[in-house]
């Protein structure tokens, strides 16, 4: 669910700076253009949760489901959930999303176990053509430092995501 202080925001109310109207206009144009997701990336206060948050607000309004979850929610749903029924749902929920937005993904510790249920979840979505929006304050190419022992094909999924975007 995209977090209560962006409900409903749409691009026509989203400020962005010069130094990120490029990024903004790529993530407007992937609205209509379901075939590709991105990776969006910028530091701390660059407007990357409200970026996302404003794009899964424009799919729900073009009529696309679409789930919105940090990434801790993901992994503590679907690594945490004690009950091994709601977290299979959970994951089928996540892997047939039409549009799926994983906010944060710098909040959560990439061990091992969360970057291989990440790295799934990504190969299923990507061959199904579902479109993935994943956000993080560390660069693409920082990921194989920050994931233990499957950060290099994380990096390959990301990458394979599409736009790559950077917020200033």
């Amino acid at each position: 669910m995209v977090p209560m202080k962006y409900k409903g925001l749409g691009f026509e109310r989203y400020d962005s700076d010069a130094y990120n109207k490029e990024a903004v206009a790529a993530m407007k144009a992937l609205v209509a253009d379901a075939s590709k997701g991105a990776f969006v990336y910028g530091p701390p206060g660059t407007g990357k949760s409200m970026l996302v948050a404003v794009f899964a607000n424009e799919k729900e309004k073009a009529g696309t489901d679409t789930m919105f979850l940090t990434a801790a929610e993901l992994f503590s749903e679907t690594l945490g959930a004690a009950n091994e029924t709601a977290r299979i749902k959970f994951t089928e929920k996540a892997e047939a999303a039409p549009c799926l937005v994983v906010d944060d993904l710098d909040a959560a510790h990439l061990n091992q176990e969360a970057g291989e249920t990440l790295i799934g979840l990504l190969k299923v979505r990507q061959e199904n053509k579902r479109q993935t929006i994943v956000a993080s304050k560390f660069p693409l190419a920082d990921v194989p430092k920050k994931t233990e022992g499957v950060g290099e094909e994380l990096h390959e999924e990301l990458k394979a995501l599409g736009e790559q975007l950077v917020l200033k």
